[in-house]
Order: C-alpha cells, then structure tokens, then sequence
C-alpha cells in the first residue's frame, strides 16, 4: 500500500520514484561610459551621454530518471528484446511427452530446440547481464534473483533507457555525466559509443542561449525642456534548431516546387509559390489543400477559416520532399536533419525611449515618456533533439522558436505644487503587451497521436490602462508623508502560458478571449507617514530628565489597499482543485486586501562627539501586517473559499465517506475528515501573518 484515504497520505516507506539534478551556468559581460560634452562650450548645451554593452551567454544542465522504471526495463531488456523464439535449425537433444489422448495415455518423441537469438547493436543490456551471470545469449537470465548492488546504469544502451521514457536529459549523457559545450543538436543523431560496436549514444546538447545588447542615452536641456532620448538594441538567439514547420516533422513541399516537379497539373493563379501542398492519396499529385503558417487554403486557393472545412476529421496527407517513408523515420540512422530542422533565426528589438519634461507655469510641471521594452522568452523554450526523436509518441509541449516578448508603455502627467512644501502628482499611462507566451494547438499534424499536440506560440497580447493621483508632503515639522491612487483596467487574451488551455479544444483549434488579466488590480490605494524628531537644536520633542529621549527616533507606517484581483470560477469541485469553467475566464474577484506596516526606530551616536571615528547604530522594530489581517489571495475556484473545496459536497466527495462506512470503517471516518481539512487548508491562499523584527544596523 503506498497511499492512504486514496492519497491523503503517502504510506511509510513509499519509495519516491523520482532522482533528478540540474547546472545553470550564466556568463555575462557588461561595459557601460558616460560623460559630458559641451557644444559651443556652453553649460546650458550640455549633453550627458550614457552608454554600454551587455552579453550574456547561458548553459543549463538537466537530468532525470524514474527508478522504479529500471526493473521493467531490465526484466524486459535481459530475455525478451533478442530472444524472438525457437530456432528450428539446432536440435540440442530429445524429451519425451506424456499426453492423455481420448481418456488413453500417451508418449510423444519431442525435439528440444535452441532459442533463436538475434544481436542487436543498439542494444546493451542483455550482453552486459550476461557478463555479470556467466549466461550464454541462450539462457534465461533471473533479473530478480541478482543483488542490486552489481548492476549499474552503463549497463543499459542510451536508447534502452529513452525508450520507455525512464530519463530525461540535457547538457549530460545518458548515464548523467557533463556532455561538453561543444555539443550540438546534430550529435544526438550521429554519435556512437567508443568502442567501436556502432551503438548510438544519443547526446542531447544543453540549453545554450546567447543574449546580447547594447544601448545609448543622451539627457539634454533645450530652451528650458529636459528631455532624454535613447535606444537600445537586443539581440536573442536560442542557438540551437528549431522545426521547419510546426505542422510536420518532415518537409512539406511548396507549391513552386510541387508544380516544377509536376508540370502538368493544373495550379490557379490565387496559389503562392511558399504555400505547403497537401494532396488526395499518398503518392498521388491531385491536390486537396495548401497551407501558409496556420492558413489553410482549398485546392482552388480559396482561404477557409479552419481546415476542417476541407479535411473534415480525415488524416491531411502531405506531399513531402523526401518520398521515400523509411528516409522520414527520425529514429532510423540517415535520418536527414536538414530537411526537419533550421538554426533558429535570432531576433533583433530596437527599443526606443524617449521622455522629456518641462514647466507649464512657475508652480507646475508637465513630462511624458515612451518606451519600448522586450523581455526574452520567459519559459517553455527548452525542447530537444531527444524530445523529437519521439515525436510519433508526441511531439514536445516545448517551443524553442518562440520570439521575446514585447511591452510598449506610455505616459503622460504633470506635477502641481500646492504649498511650499507639497505637491500633487497626476499622470496616466497605457501600456501594449505583444507576442506573450500562450499555450497553441496544432490540428491536422501527421504522425501524431490523434493528429493534433499542444505546444506554445507568441500568441498572446493585451493592454494595460490606467490613471494615479499621488500627493507628496515635504518634511513639515516633524511630519513627511506621501498618499497614491491608482484606477487600472488590465485585459488581454492570457495571463499566463497556459491561461487558454481549456478554450483549445482539438476540434475547435486556438481561441482568442479577451478578459481581465490575473494581476488587474482595479484600485490600489498606498500611503506612507513619517514622523521623526531631529537631533540637537532641531530637537523639539519631549524632554525627560533633561534628556532628549527621542532624539533621532521616528515611527513610520505603511499603509496599502488594493481590490481583489480576478480568477476563474470554475464549474466543478474536484479533490484541492476542480475543473471545467463555470463561468467567464477571470470573471469573478477575490476580496480586497489590507496591510499596514510599521517601523519604529532610533539612532544612536557610539563614540565621543569629539573622536572622528564615531559608530552610528540605528536600533529598529519592525512590525509587518500590523493587524494581523487575514488578506485572502488565492481561494479554490470552484466553491469560492479558502477554506473549503467543495469536494465532499458533490457526490463524488461523499461516496469517499460512504465507502469508508460500507466497508465497516465507521471509525475512520473522522479520522478522513480531519487528515481532509488539514490537506484543504492551503497557506499560499492568505497574505503572511504578523511578524515582528528586532534589529540593529552599524555605520561607519
């Protein structure tokens, strides 16, 4: 028994059938400059120019085995991948067979045969058990009966391992030892072991991506406007190979080549030379369809909104380059990676800045800025040669050719004094988010399962509005504060790389729905009070004994505010989770939430007033959620609460109770509920509690 109540509980002595390890390496070079000139010599023409160059070059290392795993494989690896029978040829002595026939007894003469044995170069592990027994390749060999002690990894071929999926790597070979960075993708399907047997060892290279930039910015004052203008350049490239074609592990022909090497079919004016050419039947050259990226376009040229339209649930039949089937096999030697795979094509963002500011009147000032901002590819990149190589599996949930993502941010304000010592502050912006990361179905993709897989694109986009009034206080007395409001309006079509996945059903393709982004905040509100006795003749607190006990002390508190942000309701309870949409994507909110935060503080001159090496100490307290609020940030999305799933609500959820009382476990069933609610209460859902900090910091 490795569970108990079903999985509320791992049983004692589960094994946990997982060993994995990683290295990330990160090697960056930065070099930056400034400095002034002075056209025409004047200071009022003065130019700060800031430059620099950045490059960055990443190695990620990962490796992975299931060890359970390994004694299924070698159970199967000694005697069943080369042992294929009897061999009729080899006669290795006589027996006798006793048999009842018709209620007679009787004995037959039988032929004892040799087993039938074939050798296999690419594999390993059925010769190497023998090494270790004494066995001849004839014998059955008694996996369980040998001490664990004398087997070891190298004993199994790479592709005895990565057939049933037992490892997983990266960076390393098989066996989990560091694969150089020379590595490349090209190696994994043309490296063979040392030795000299031919066996493939199948090195998977790391993930190896370069990042490099460079930027300038000049900050100049022209006829009282300050302006500051700059760009910055980067350059991604994933270094390594990506798919032709998303659609196809093998080459599809375009349209130009189809009709050069089919002249006498019939092409329509409409057809463009790069569209991909599907056909009626294997081999043949009447065309069905073509298709340009995720277009897809009739035999006439005609473009449809899905290719369902044409193919209906029919299997698309490609005409490839390479007819020969075998040469299409990934797994057989040969295989041409060319015609499957390209270099990904690094990408260039040229990335504008340009802000500048100027009075309006001797009491206000107006600015604005615009930006254009790229971010690399934040997840789901890493895919790998190993990946590809079983593909008719499934092909990678990975996209190595994913492009950066882009946000294009505006602003405009201006700042209005109102006293001496305060200010108001009024600005909105609006903000463009391109090319995000959204998970994407492929239909109609031959040699996969179910014709269709799930991987990622640059598909998503959504834009960010929003308004902020803040009001800044100077130190007046013994009093600073500052106070914001923020009204924001947040809506795309995901906020995350999976958001979706549960519109992109295989029938129906890839779904655009816009709704409000996970971190909408629709209010924020914040304001942060000081108040602090100077020290000396700007002392003006109370004296005790003749002393100025609050000299350099202050008390400061944080205060923030900010309306629930949106999730999806989900329609169904399921155990700590639920499933299916019972509603609109992030169409209901979490409550608000509240904190304040408090400091209390003191400074301390350690030393004579005279000695000019004198110690500062400031000595603190700091008090976080200072009310111990209980601010709900997460909830399960089916019931609406933290607190509680739903799931022992719904049938399901009940018959687990009923099942425990059929069976005459009556007694256990207040145990289930309570080892239930210690599962459901989730620490993640609320905002941390009180804590308190006492501390002390020394400068010199």
């Amino acid at each position: 028994t490795n569970s108990i109540y079903s999985g509320l509980h791992t049983a004692p002595g589960a094994v946990y059938n997982s060993f994995s390890k990683s290295e990330n390496d990160i090697h960056t070079g930065t070099m930056n400059a400034s400095f002034d000139f002075f056209p025409g010599g004047s200071d009022a023409g003065r130019h700060n120019i800031q430059l620099g160059i950045i490059y960055e070059q990443r190695h990620d290392r990962s490796w992975s085995i299931n060890p359970n795993d390994l004694w299924d494989n070698m159970r199967l690896g000694a005697n069943s991948k080369h042992i294929l029978g009897l061999d009729s040829t080899i006669i290795l002595g006589m027996d006798t067979l006793d048999l009842i026939l018709g209620g007679d007894p009787q004995q037959f003469l039988v032929c004892k045969y040799q087993t039938l044995v074939q050798n296999n170069e690419d594999l390993l592990f059925y010769r190497a058990i023998r090494l270790l027994t004494g066995q001849s390749l004839n014998e059955y060999v008694n996996i369980d009966a040998i001490d664990p002690s004398q087997l070891n990894l190298n004993m199994f071929s790479a592709g005895e391992l990565t057939d049933r999926q037992s490892i997983g790597y990266y960076g390393y070979d098989y066996l989990g030892e560091k694969l150089p960075y020379s590595t490349s993708f090209d190696d994994f399907f043309t490296a063979e072991a040392a030795d000299g047997s031919g066996r493939r060892t199948l090195p998977v290279a790391g993930n190896k991506p370069i990042y490099s930039a460079a930027y300038i910015q000049d900050k100049f004052t022209f006829k009282d406007i300050i302006f500051r203008l700059g760009l910055r350049v980067d350059r991604y490239d994933a270094n390594t190979k990506v798919l032709r074609d998303p659609y196809s592990l093998n080459q599809i022909m375009s349209a130009s080549d189809f009709y050069t090497l089919n002249p006498d079919e019939d092409r329509s004016v409409a057809v463009q030379d790069d569209w991909k050419v599907y056909v009626v039947s294997d081999g043949g050259t009447d065309v069905r369809a073509y298709r340009d990226g995720d277009q897809w376009y009739t035999s006439e040229g005609t473009p449809v909104n899905d290719g369902s339209i044409i193919l209906g649930n029919e299997v698309p039949i490609p005409y490839y380059v390479e007819s020969d089937q075998d040469k299409r096999n990934i797994r057989l030697r040969g295989f041409n990676v060319e015609q499957s795979f390209e270099d990904y094509k690094p990408q260039v963002s040229w990335m504008p800045r340009l802000a500048f500011s100027f009075p309006i009147s001797d009491d206000a000032n107006f600015f604005v800025h615009y930006d254009v901002l790229v971010q690399r590819p934040p997840s789901n990149t890493i895919a790998t040669a190993l990946n590809y190589f079983y593909w008719s599996d499934g092909p990678p949930g990975n996209n190595p050719n994913l492009k950066p993502e882009k946000t294009i941010d505006f602003e405009v304000g201006f700042k209005q004094k109102i006293t001496n010592s305060s200010a108001i502050t009024l600005s909105s912006y609006y903000k463009e988010l391109r090319d995000m990361i959204q998970s994407q179905t492929y239909l109609f993709v031959p040699g996969v399962p179910g014709n269709s897989y799930s991987s990622f694109g640059n598909q998503d986009f959504g834009t960010v509005k929003g308004f902020s009034f803040s009001y800044d206080l100077r130190r007046t007395q013994n009093l600073e504060m500052t106070a914001a409001y923020t009204l924001q309006f947040a809506d795309g079509t995901g906020s995350s790389a999976t958001t979706q996945s549960d519109l992109q059903l295989n029938s129906r393709g890839n779904l655009r729905y816009l709704s409000a982004l996970s971190f909408d905040e629709r209010h924020r509100l914040s304001a942060n009070f000081d108040y602090r006795y100077g020290f000396g003749k700007q002392y003006n607190g109370p004296r005790w004994f003749g002393k100025d006990v609050f000299s350099n002390a202050g008390v400061s508190l944080q205060a923030n505010a900010a309306s629930g942000r949106p999730y999806t309701k989900r329609e169904k309870p399921e155990r700590y989770g639920s499933s299916g949409i019972g509603g609109s994507i992030n169409g209901a909110r979490l409550p608000w939430n509240f904190t304040i935060d408090m400091r209390v503080d003191k400074s301390f001159r350690l030393g004579s007033v005279e000695s000019q090496s004198s110690l500062y100490a400031n000595v603190y307290l700091r008090i976080e959620n200072l009310l111990d609020t209980r601010n709900i940030v997460g909830l399960y999305s089916a019931s609406g609460s933290a607190y509680d799933d739903g799931y022992l609500q719904t049938p399901e959820g009940a018959s687990s109770i009923e099942t425990l009382i059929d069976t005459g476990r009556e007694n256990d069933v207040d145990n289930y509920l309570f080892s239930y609610q210690m599962g459901a209460l989730n620490s993640g859902f609320f905002t941390a509690p009180r804590r308190i900090y006492l501390g002390a910091s020394v400068q010199f």
